[in-house]
């Protein structure tokens, strides 16, 4: 059944994305189970400041004054969080569960939907990345740190704007199990009013950070992956090797073990799998770990645990402070919301929060600036890790070229 925040149009089915005409500073969200919309900028109560429990809370009161009945927030979470988060609670939300996901293999192709490339810009350029990487293999050998994450960008250019209800009809056919999202962000821009957003931040994420049902949490981790090839056989291979990886395995242990640590300073139960499985993207065989728990304080929302356990070692290194300090070193770029937290939230603290990856910063018109990361540890390859986050870009870049 189709549910919303107040009044808006008519109700669509539940057997179809709801992505009819969706405009710049709309938000799309769907979860493996859940999708949810919202309708015009106008009435919408946001917010662009460091994620507090008072401000959270000061802007569901906010909501209420405005007269949305059943208020949600959605938002975006920097890779630096201490720095301003893009937070929103929109007028009018429906939400509906996901259609079957048996859907024709390629979208039917119209006038317009598909702007073309005019430009790519790399930032940095592939080789200076691997001297990245050169680096970091360096700091392994010196101790102190045992795993870096270290990410790129790429810069570009369309001859026309993208059509957003085509981008996330294809994002959804290669992200079938995982988190889709066209959220807005609040950067330099007022408050209050239906001003259009600074940018949007659209994606297909594999990686579930947290969702919170009542005091029960689920955590997803994801770390260790390898590109998947057409051959099946080849393919099969891949899977069945990177589940026996040592370098992987070991990576994977970082995030896992650092994740639960944290999890134990929250949690009166935690059921915690002896080790990975393997899971797929249409891109990526990946080693993933699936912990539930519950919570000591039922009153902690599934952002405030979010915020606890963010940066984790997915997505930063470990330790995961020595690892940020060496980021910051050696990536020419600021990832702003790149590896940060996208995702919703209800006033009662339940909701769903995943890590912002396989993504691109949309400024509305006709320029996007894609990002990608692989987790380096000692052993790892550079040439290969330059392949690996290209391979993450394209999952975006079939989607709009």
């Amino acid at each position: 059944m189709t549910t919303e925040s107040s009044s808006a149009p008519q109700p669509a089915a539940a057997a179809a994305w709801m992505l009819d005409n969706v405009q710049t500073g709309e938000v799309f969200f769907a979860s493996p189970t859940l999708q949810q919309r919202s309708y015009g900028l106008a009435g919408a109560v946001r917010s662009h400041e460091v994620v507090s429990a008072e401000g959270i809370k000061r802007l569901f009161a906010q909501a209420q004054e405005r007269g949305i009945k059943v208020p949600v927030m959605f938002g975006l979470v920097p890779f630096d969080s201490t720095r301003n988060a893009s937070l929103t609670i929109p007028a009018q939300v429906r939400e509906a569960p996901v259609p079957a996901r048996q859907v024709p293999a390629a979208p039917v192709s119209t006038a317009g939907h598909k702007p073309a490339v005019l430009n790519r810009q790399p930032v940095p350029a592939p080789e200076v990345y691997g001297d990245m990487v050169r680096q970091a293999l360096e700091l392994y050998a010196q101790g102190g740190v045992s795993k870096i994450v270290l990410s790129r960008a790429m810069d570009v250019e369309l001859d026309a704007p993208i059509d957003y209800a085509y981008v996330l009809q294809d994002l959804l056919r290669r992200n079938a199990h995982g988190y889709t999202f066209a959220v807005p962000t609040w950067d330099g821009v007022p408050t209050t009013g239906h001003e259009r957003p600074a940018a949007v931040m659209l994606g297909a994420s594999p990686e579930l950070l947290v969702r919170r049902e009542g005091d029960r949490v689920f955590i997803n981790p994801l770390a260790g992956s390898i590109p998947r090839v057409a051959d099946a056989a080849e393919d099969q291979a891949r899977r069945d090797g990177l589940a026996i990886s040592e370098k992987d395995l070991r990576e994977h242990s970082y995030v896992v073990n650092d994740i639960v640590r944290i999890l134990r300073e929250h949690c009166v139960e935690l059921d915690v799998p002896a080790g990975p499985s393997v899971i797929g993207t249409d891109a990526l065989w990946h080693l993933s770990t699936f912990i539930t728990g519950r919570l000591k304080n039922p009153e902690m929302t599934a952002l405030e645990l979010a915020c606890a356990l963010h940066p984790t070692p997915a997505i930063c290194g470990f330790p995961t402070a020595t690892a940020f300090g060496h980021i910051q070193a050696l990536e020419p770029f600021d990832r702003e919301y790149f590896a940060g937290l996208v995702g919703w939230q209800r006033e009662s603290g339940d909701g769903e929060w995943a890590l912002t990856l396989r993504c691109a910063r949309y400024d509305g018109a006709r320029g996007l600036r894609l990002y990608a990361g692989a987790g380096t540890v000692a052993g790892s390859d550079p040439d290969s890790e330059i392949r690996e986050t290209a391979m993450k870009m394209e999952t975006f870049m079939r989607a709009i070229a």
